[in-house]
């Protein structure tokens, strides 16, 4: 009898990501109401601790954790936030400036972006929704590759530091991490932080 063939990388990923996100929509609607606080609480003090003082941030979407009370704290606090533009499909992000209150546009994939007339900004510290991730801290997304895209060319030029932000319910087991993706640095949860070795 022959043994079928192991799964491919990207395969075992779609298994682990559509499973982590059906956890992740259990977890939203269990905790999400209070995670903000602990996040906020959790997340100031570990930026505060980093070098840098422009931080990309995210709108969140679906069930994503929210970390919009995180940015306003750190905006709160005199460092410059930013938000993701999906300029061209297979492209790295783009960083435009934002502040609480200013309006926003929906752009590519109706992801709520900033105006084009506000400035372009390359962000010291990456904050990146997830749908799943690890105990080594890679990642994984969506399967677009956006973020793992943007965090190569950054560190291939300068340092960035990326902090996952995910409900604990959204770990998976060790999965095979093919040569592009990205490690991240840090993980948020409503829990504390977790250190990858940054």
């Amino acid at each position: 009898m022959i043994d079928p063939p192991s799964p491919k990388p990207a395969d075992a990923k779609s298994v682990l990501r559509l499973d982590a996100l059906r956890r992740r929509t259990a977890a939203y609607h269990r905790v999400a109401p209070g995670s903000t606080e602990p996040v906020t609480v959790h997340g100031l003090k570990l930026v505060c601790s980093l070098p840098g003082r422009i931080v990309g941030g995210y709108m969140p979407m679906r069930e994503e954790l929210d970390c919009l009370p995180l940015m306003a704290a750190l905006a709160a606090k005199g460092y410059q936030i930013a938000l993701p533009v999906i300029e061209t499909r297979g492209t790295p992000l783009l960083f435009r400036g934002w502040s609480p209150g200013d309006p926003l546009r929906v752009g590519n994939f109706d992801v709520r972006e900033p105006l084009a007339a506000a400035p372009l900004l390359l962000p010291d510290i990456l904050l990146a929704p997830l749908a799943a991730f690890d105990s080594a801290g890679y990642r994984i997304g969506y399967g677009g590759g956006y973020y793992d895209r943007t965090l190569s060319l950054f560190r291939s030029n300068r340092r960035i530091t990326a902090i996952g932000l995910a409900f604990d319910e959204q770990e998976v087991p060790l999965f095979p991490h093919e040569a592009h993706d990205q490690r991240l640095d840090y993980l948020l949860t409503p829990t504390g932080v977790r250190n990858f070795g940054a």
